[in-house]
């Protein structure tokens, strides 16, 4: 059962909230940032809801959200060239809106995440996707450098991440009056943070405080990689453990992004979990069937698993922690559909691949010369 929806533009909607951005830009910028809220069959007397963040964005993702942000700001400024490192995700979001915008883009990315890479975006003339040997921490490391060196911004600054994520808790506040109930636990699978972060802190401008009660928050983690469950609860997960969702990538927190989310977790009474891959594996199939009995399809990729886990972890985690009583019967959980229904990519072999030694000065050509023939 579909409760809610905005078809078109979440980011335009709620553009009013948004701290240094033009609103005549950002109607130029955007595209389709939409955002639905469906109902689930209730799970051991628990109400669970899915916000939707995929099926009616662009590209398929909540980065959606932010890349229309980061990129209305990066016209305002006057900028040509900007430059990007993913999973994939922002990748692709970044390149479609910049690429509209005027703007020639740059974006790298691991291995791990070449089949999320949409070919057509890679032929794109102001396109320049660059596949670097290295984990992320070098990778950005390796951004950094170029973008320091060349004066060229590197697209999404932290603070439109926050501002793209907050008009979350715009949107919700107006579900609640429509549907006429909130949700008691807000439930999402952790990479970075970035989107429930910048939802919590949208909660603070979308409610005067005291105004209502803040869901708890939730973060789920797949097995392979725990920064957060590792920092806030000291568990320590299987260090062989298969790395079942490229996405869900991140290893190495800054201290401050480690405050946040306990702030977060202390201000809620929430916590953070890591999902064995046993479980989820055993949940998933359950997971798929309860998307699909509401209008979300999954998309499979070539071999037949789902393209992207990261909104699967969230219905999944809530799942499982209904079944061990974190939330409790009577409760109203949100699980947030981040991706995974977007269109399936086609195969895609980058046409830059390169070595850690390598990158950083055919970054800096690229960003100061444009893509080679």
């Amino acid at each position: 059962m579909e409760l809610y929806r905005e078809d078109e533009s979440v980011v335009r909607r709620y553009a009013a909230h948004l701290d240094g951005i033009d609103p005549d830009v950002l109607r130029r910028v955007s595209l389709r940032e939409g955002a639905r809220i469906v109902r689930l069959p209730s799970y051991r007397q628990v109400g669970i809801d899915v916000l939707d963040l995929s099926t009616l964005s662009t590209t398929g993702t909540f980065k959606d959200w932010v890349a229309c942000v980061a990129v209305a700001r990066a016209v305002r400024d006057g900028h040509t060239v900007a430059a990007a490192q993913s999973s994939g995700n922002t990748a692709n979001a970044l390149a479609t809106y910049a690429s509209r915008a005027g703007i020639r883009l740059v974006a790298l990315h691991p291995p791990a995440s070449r089949r999320r890479i949409h070919p057509r975006l890679a032929r794109h003339p102001r396109v320049t996707f660059v596949e670097v040997r290295a984990p992320e921490h070098e990778i950005k490391e390796i951004l950094r450098a170029a973008t320091q060196a060349t004066g060229t911004p590197a697209l999404p600054l932290l603070r439109d991440q926050y501002e793209g994520n907050k008009l979350r808790a715009h949107f919700l506040r107006d579900a609640e009056r429509a549907v006429g109930h909130g949700w008691d636990w807000h439930v999402q699978a952790l990479s970075s943070a970035y989107g429930p972060l910048g939802f919590y802190r949208g909660l603070a401008e979308a409610y005067p405080a005291g105004q209502r009660a803040v869901p708890r928050f939730l973060g789920v983690q797949q097995e392979a990689v725990t920064p957060y469950v590792h920092a806030l609860t000291d568990a320590v997960a299987d260090p062989g453990a298969a790395m079942l969702e490229p996405t869900l990538f991140r290893k190495v927190l800054t201290p401050e992004l480690i405050a946040q989310v306990r702030d977060v977790c202390d201000r809620t009474g929430g916590t953070v979990r890591c999902l064995p891959n046993d479980r989820y594996l055993s949940r998933e199939p359950q997971a798929i069937e309860l998307l699909s009995g509401v209008g979300i399809e999954v998309t499979p990729g070539p071999d037949g698993q789902p393209v992207e886990r990261a909104g699967l972890y969230s219905l999944t985690g809530t799942l499982q922690a209904i079944d061990d009583g974190t939330i409790p019967p009577g409760a109203r959980a949100l699980a947030v559909y981040t991706g995974g229904s977007g269109p399936a990519p086609e195969p895609y072999v980058p046409r830059h691949a390169v070595t850690p030694e390598d990158a950083t000065d055919l970054l800096k050509g690229l960003l100061t010369r444009g893509s080679p023939t």
